[in-house]
């Protein structure tokens, strides 16, 4: 994966927040979580989607130098 920090933010109503930082992109927010299993659910959801999103990307240890 490319870098991605995942955060979790339990809020003051006592659902949950993901915060998702990416190298070289904005921070992400994903709200409306009533568990931290419907969080963590979602985390690793993301990360399968992220990987499958782009069969092409060429994954950042494997990038050539100078082009």
């Amino acid at each position: 994966m490319a870098d991605a920090n995942y955060r979790l933010i339990q809020r003051e109503d006592d659902s949950f927040t993901v915060e998702v930082t990416r190298t070289g992109a904005l921070p992400q927010i994903a709200t409306g979580f009533a568990t931290e299993a419907e969080a963590d659910a979602w985390i690793v959801q993301d990360k399968r989607l992220w990987e499958a999103g782009d069969p092409f990307r060429t994954p950042a240890h494997r990038r050539r130098r100078g082009f």
